[in-house]
């Protein structure tokens, strides 16, 4: 059992939208959605994980403007996950990508879609589709959390 680090870009469009990569797992009716990240090696910092895996896995250059959280996040689908989650809200350079409904990913071997979808389509009533990592939803809809604090970024190199 390891903790896996992981940074997540927010790209937004229309005001209510993001780019989020869609999950689905056998037996489970309901649909998940993460943004567009991966896993932070050894030795990288998160942000330039970011732009190394949004190269690999979209083929499209980034800018990051800023780490907007760092979510813990403790989960169980089919087996118990843990991973700290470096949240940064990030654009595409080629503006081409905000008018495509969804974009082709490559993670290792496993082909994916990242599609655009409103921020309210995640209602939290709604049993079939559930935006994660936990916590997210509330970042981005603007909602306190009594669960939630702050976490502060040092850079020291």
């Amino acid at each position: 059992m390891n903790i896996r680090t992981v940074a997540l870009a927010i790209f937004t469009r229309n005001d209510d939208e993001v780019l989020v990569q869609e999950f689905r797992f056998p037996g489970i009716s309901t649909t998940f959605y993460r943004p567009v990240g991966g896993t932070v090696k050894f030795g990288e910092n998160s942000e330039h994980t970011l732009t190394r895996e949004i190269r690999e896995e979209l083929n499209q250059e980034i800018e990051v403007s800023q780490l907007v959280a760092v979510i813990e996040n403790i989960f169980g689908v089919e087996e118990t996950g843990h991973e700290i989650d470096f949240i940064y809200e990030a654009k595409f350079k080629n503006t081409h990508v905000y008018s495509q409904t969804e974009l082709q990913g490559t993670e290792g071997k496993e082909s994916y879609r990242a599609v655009w979808k409103s921020i309210h389509d995640f209602d939290e009533t709604k049993a079939d589709i559930k935006l994660v990592p936990d916590g997210l939803l509330a970042l981005l809809t603007g909602k306190k959390s009594r669960d939630s604090q702050p976490i502060i970024h040092i850079r020291t190199r």
